[in-house]
């Protein structure tokens, strides 16, 4: 939250926050090394720019990038992100145009299952039996009612286990257990937290649980899945419980292994991430040349325009057509000055002429 916060501040106006269950991602399109450090980042985020940018905001939309590789979550929260600020009418055109190639892209690449994808939290669920077996008829508790916490409690719920809610807002706990048919605790349940075969996990911060809840639970034998980023739990609890501690990296090498051995699947989406980047690349090349030499050709004419003008205060008796006969020879002769410049900036495959006419023409 502070980190979407932070980058907001430092884009506003500029360019595009993504703010998921396990990321905070800020996008901004920036002319040159100097335009981009002048965007003030939050301490801690890293940054990268160019290709890599492009290919992982492709890989996030196609869901590769995903702790459960493929899950549909994400693509669904970008699209509302992307939506939402068309809306303001602020969306700069080559983020415009990015996020446009990676939406068609996310929804290309979920095209090619046979069968629903997991989402993190069925893949909890899938661990949490795989150790304890079957939970149907048994209790587990899910700690948060935010979009991860609903899908917990949906996952559960979807195995026959008997589930409870427990929440910062009572409401909003209220609320998802209404919707699966479970019932709320209170967000410290105390002693009767050792009564529950699993507890999922899924807030924004820490679980503030008294020492005595965390005493029960250390001795009980729960296991508990913490799908939190970071971890709610924190480090001494953590250490305490041992391998009764499933986080969402453990989750995410189980999916990883699952992929492996998914004939190809995996390869095959990488290939893709990687021609898409291509084309993107591609027309951005394209885009940045043409921009150049739009604003060549603008600079051109304002030039010409100033030197005509005072041409005519010097010569206010010239007639009318001794006037359009000048004004026609400067177009042609800035035309003929910028022929060169302009084809080769048509055929630019590495962007050094970009480059060089935005030095030498000050652009």
């Amino acid at each position: 939250m502070r980190f979407g916060r932070e980058l907001g501040s430092a884009l506003a106006g500029r360019g595009l926050v993504i703010e998921t269950c396990h990321r905070v991602e800020g996008y901004v399109a920036a002319q040159g090394v100097e335009a981009l450090e002048r965007v003030d980042v939050p301490a801690g985020c890293l940054a990268i720019d160019d290709r890599a940018a492009v290919r992982h905001a492709v890989a996030v939309a196609t869901g590769r990038d995903s702790v459960v590789v493929g899950e549909d979550q994400v693509l669904h929260q970008l699209r509302e992100t992307v939506d939402a600020v068309r809306r303001t009418g602020a969306m700069d055109p080559v983020l415009e145009r990015l996020f446009a190639t990676a939406l068609h892209a996310g929804r290309r690449a979920r095209s090619w299952r046979q069968a629903p994808r997991a989402s993190l939290a069925t893949v909890a669920m899938a661990e949490v039996e795989r150790r304890i077996g079957p939970v149907h008829g048994r209790p587990v508790l899910v700690v948060g009612a935010g979009r991860m916490g609903r899908l917990a409690a949906r996952s559960a719920r979807a195995g026959g286990a008997a589930v409870s809610l427990a929440n910062r807002s009572a409401t909003r706990a209220n609320d998802v257990a209404l919707e699966v048919g479970g019932r709320t605790v209170s967000f410290d349940p105390g002693s009767e937290i050792g009564s529950f075969v699993a507890i999922l996990i899924a807030l924004g911060g820490p679980w503030p649980i008294t020492d005595a809840t965390r005493d029960r639970l250390a001795a009980a034998s729960t296991i508990v899945v913490d799908l939190s980023v970071p971890i709610a739990l924190g480090s001494e609890l953590v250490s305490r419980l041992g391998g009764r501690v499933i986080t969402g990296d453990d989750l995410a090498r189980l999916d990883l292994e699952d992929a492996a051995n998914d004939t190809g699947q995996v390869r095959r989406l990488d290939a893709f991430i990687e021609r898409t980047t291509d084309e993107y690349m591609a027309w951005l090349e394209g885009h940045e040349g043409r921009a150049v030499a739009a604003a060549l050709a603008s600079k051109a004419d304002t030039a010409r325009a100033v030197e005509l003008d005072n041409l005519w205060r010097q010569l206010p008796d010239l007639e009318p057509e001794e006037r359009e006969l000048i004004d026609a020879m400067t177009r042609h002769l800035a035309a003929r000055l910028l022929h060169e410049p302009m084809e080769r900036l048509g055929h630019d495959p590495d962007g050094r002429t970009e480059r060089a006419v935005r030095e030498a023409f000050a652009l």
